[in-house]
This record gives C-alpha cells, structure tokens and sequence, in this order.
C-alpha cells in the first residue's frame, strides 16, 4: 500500500448513468437511486486516472491504495436533517445487498482528523468538514472491480455527500497512433508572412545584412556620428562595456514568434562570420546579465523579454576602411520576439558641419533677404536637434541680438521621400524647435521669430539623388519686410 495526503481533487466520480453502457451503467441504478430530497451541486469525469481508495487508518495516518480505472464523482448537496452517518449506511445497507467488500468505514470521531480526511477525500463541494462519515467498497464481477468511495459531512445549515465510483481498467494506451510517414520525412520550414510593409516610415535594412522573412521594423535610428556603448563582458551582476564611435545604425526588428531566441541569435552569428567577423563577447540567458542590467548599461530600442531568453553578441571586423562593430540583443517572452542590431562603422568625426559664421550670417540677411542654417542637424526622422547644432544656434543668437528690431521667419524644408502631410508636419516642427531653443537656451524675444514649415515644396537640388536631399534638408532663417 502507498500512504498518499491529497489536497485538492485529482479525479470526479459521476453517477452510473453518466459511466459508459459497457462499464458500471446497468449495476449501479438498481444500487444507488437518488438519495430523497438530494440535489446535485458538482460533478465530473476522467476517462483514466489513478485513484487514491482509503483503505485503512493507523493512528492519524490513512492508509491509501490508488487504484487506476475509469472515474466519476458526483457531489450532492442535501437537507442538514440527515446526518452523515445515516446517508452512509443507507448506502452501506445497499452494498451489502450486493455481496461488496467493505473495505474502510468509520464516523465522527472514530474517522480522525477531519481537516486530513477531507482534504484526502477532496470532495468537490462541501458545506463542512464536521462529523463525518466515510466508506469505501469493493464490487466484484468478472468484467472488473468496481470501488465505491462514499463521504458525508453537516453543520446546521446541509449535509454534504461525495459519491466517487471507479470502474477498475488497465489504463488504455492506443488512443494515439503515430504519422510512421514522418519517421523518415525531412522536416519543412515553418512559413511566414512577409511583414515588410509594417516597418516604422523611414526604415530601411542595414546594407551589410538582411533581416529574418516575417520580421518587420519597428524602431530605427541612424546618426551620422555617435558614441554608443557594447557589452564586452561581465562581472558577476555588473555589466562591462566600452565606447565605440562612428555611424551608428540601431534597428529594432519585431520577429513571428515562430522563431526561437536561439535560432534569431545563430542565424545572425553565422552571417557575421560568413562576412569575416571576430567574436567580441557574446553571453546567453543566466550565463549573461538581466535585461534590466543590460538596458541601463547600454539603452538598448529593445527591452521587454525574459532574461531566461535573451541572447547578447558582438562582433568586429578589422578593414583598412575603418573597424565596424556589431551586436545582436535578442530578447523575447511568450507573445513577442525582438532583435536589435546595432551597427558603429568607425569613421572620424566631420567637425566642418557648421558652413556659417556671423560675418557669413549678416552678409547673407543684407545681399539675399536669408540664409541657410548649415550645421543645424535633426535626429533621424525627428525634430530633436543634435548637440553639434550648438554652435550654428550660438552664431544666430548673436545676430539676433545685435539686430533686435529685426524680426524673422524660421523656415523648415525636407526632401520629397515620403509622405506629403507628413513631411509638412516634420519641417513645421523643426522650425518650432529652433525657435524654441533661441527662446530658452539663448532669451531671444519670442515677437523676434516666427516658425514655420514648407515640407518638400521649395527644393534648392535635385531629390533624385542623396546628395540634393540633403541639400533640401535645412533650415533658413528668412528676413520680414512687415510688421504682421
């Protein structure tokens, strides 16, 4: 025998009528009628479970024999003028009749702990615990044994009867069959639906790898010179990085959850190495630090995943050209999945991006009525200024000043990519922001500036070319003739 404690309801015995015909249906109706005034509260089935039979009891423990076979249970719920032990042995009396087995009974007090009863029982309803009866039995007959299970307890408000029937059965084993055919098939990729269309506007492949089928852009930033941090190691909690500068590209790819961590982290590994790449560092999972760790060391545009399933990597080829250093953050949890690649190309910072000085700045206003505003630079796609503005906004800071009864347009223009409203919007906003940051940093009187946007409409170069784009993305500081 194996002595078990069970608190919670592993198996439902349901009347005979609910058993299949070929089980214990045709014995049990002429058994068990209905108990008079009973009411069904619960009830439930299992087509095959151990079952845990009280037995016997020695001291507090109840001695348990699990018993595996086709289960219902049934709970009813009936008036707190009968008591436990009545209901028992009207039942007892029944399956005498029937030449059972009775194999435990006992009531009140002679029944033990009642709290350690009935969380051995676990009965699928109850109103109390208190003075209860219990009893278990066995039928015999040549198709198989069948146990009874029955407990009962009250208080003054009802009486509670839990009535479990197992039907004895070797536990079935051919309810699957195997597809033999895939033994010796080759396994097929899963398919996923190209996604390209929900990338953030703007947002494009690095040109040194491509990304994953099914993923999409969700973030993405490109500056033209930057200092980024990269893990390089580890220490306990702690994470190790170091700078590195140059263009910095970061996207943010959202993956089908199709893929694994694992499989984003390889596929990315093997096209670094493919290309000649060094590993740096890499670290996985617990052999690496937590996301948190790791978005405040290096901010990364990813960060909601578990840290059982993130995967770090870096890479560096060497080239005369200049070193190029890239990691892949992979992080995911159930619903989502997400790789960021970042990618620093060592380059030397361009410090002639200021193209105006004040001499420049006020010959400009006298001969043409504006000047262009070179060296005021915007984050990708954004009306956030760069700090290496700082110096084209001190220039025109000066000039205002020393022209107070002046006042001017500040005019945003962008290139013809994208959409028309849009690019309105985004030239309208840059303005705003000089303005904004001459108001702030600098006490220009706001009456002094007027900020406005001319989107793609009034290009100084061609758009069909890189270069004239960036030539039609500017600011110009405008004269006014007028007093509007």
């Amino acid at each position: 025998m194996k002595r078990h404690i069970f608190t919670c309801a592993m198996a439902i015995y349901l009347p005979a009528t609910l058993l299949p015909t070929q089980t214990v249906a045709a014995d049990l109706p002429s058994l068990f009628s209905v108990f008079p005034e009973a009411k069904i509260e619960t009830q439930e089935q299992r087509h095959y479970i151990p079952y845990p039979l009280i037995t016997g009891m020695g001291g507090k423990v109840y001695s348990v024999t699990d018993v595996g076979g086709v289960l219902s249970r049934i709970n009813y719920k009936l008036p707190a003028s009968f008591t436990p032990e009545h209901i028992i042995n009207n039942h007892k009396a029944q399956l005498v009749q029937q030449g059972a087995n009775i194999l435990f009974e006992c009531h009140g007090n002679d029944c033990g702990n009642e709290e350690k009863l009935y969380y051995q029982v676990s009965p699928l309803s109850s109103v109390s615990k208190r003075e209860p009866s219990m009893l278990t039995a066995k039928l015999s007959r040549a198709s198989g044994d069948i146990y009874i299970s029955l407990y009962s307890a009250n208080w003054h408000r009802g009486t509670n009867l839990q009535l479990d029937v197992l039907e004895a059965t070797p536990e079935p084993l051919d309810l699957v069959k195997i597809n033999t055919a895939m033994l010796t098939a080759q396994p097929t990729d899963i398919k996923v639906a190209d996604n390209s269309t929900k990338d953030v506007r703007g947002s494009v492949d690095h040109p040194l790898m491509q990304r994953l089928p099914g993923a999409f852009i969700a973030k993405y930033s490109q500056l033209g010179y930057a200092k980024s941090p990269v893990l390089t190691g580890v220490e306990g909690k702690k994470a190790i990085t170091a700078i590195q500068e140059g263009k910095l590209t970061q996207i943010a790819y959202s993956l089908p959850r199709s893929y694994s961590e694992f499989e984003v982290n390889a596929n990315y590994v093997a096209a670094l190495k493919k290309l000649g790449f060094q590993e740096v560092f890499s670290c996985e999972a617990k052999g690496c630090i937590s996301k948190d760790a790791i978005y405040y060391a290096l901010k990364p545009t990813v960060s909601n995943g578990n840290d059982e399933s993130l995967f770090y990597s870096l890479y560096r080829l060497s080239r005369p050209e200049g070193d190029i250093t890239v990691s892949s953050y992979t992080l995911g949890f159930s619903g989502a999945l997400w790789n960021e690649l970042k990618i620093i190309e060592a380059t030397g910072l361009n410090d002639n991006r200021v193209g105006i000085d004040l001499n420049a700045l006020t010959d400009a206003i006298t001969q043409t009525g504006k000047a262009t505003l070179d060296g005021l630079l915007f984050d990708y796609d954004s009306d956030r200024m760069l700090p290496e503005s700082k110096p084209v906004l001190e220039v025109l800071a000066s000039y205002l000043k020393q022209n107070p009864a002046l006042n001017f347009y500040v005019v945003g223009h962008t290139d013809d990519q994208g959409d028309k409203a849009y690019n309105l919007s985004l030239s309208e906003r840059r303005a705003a922001a000089v303005v904004k940051a001459l108001g702030a940093d600098y006490q220009i009187k706001p009456a002094q500036l007027e900020a406005h946007g001319m989107g793609e409409f009034s290009p100084v170069a061609s758009n069909a070319n890189e270069a004239g784009q960036s030539q039609n993305r500017r600011v110009e500081l405008v004269l006014r003739s007028d007093n509007k």
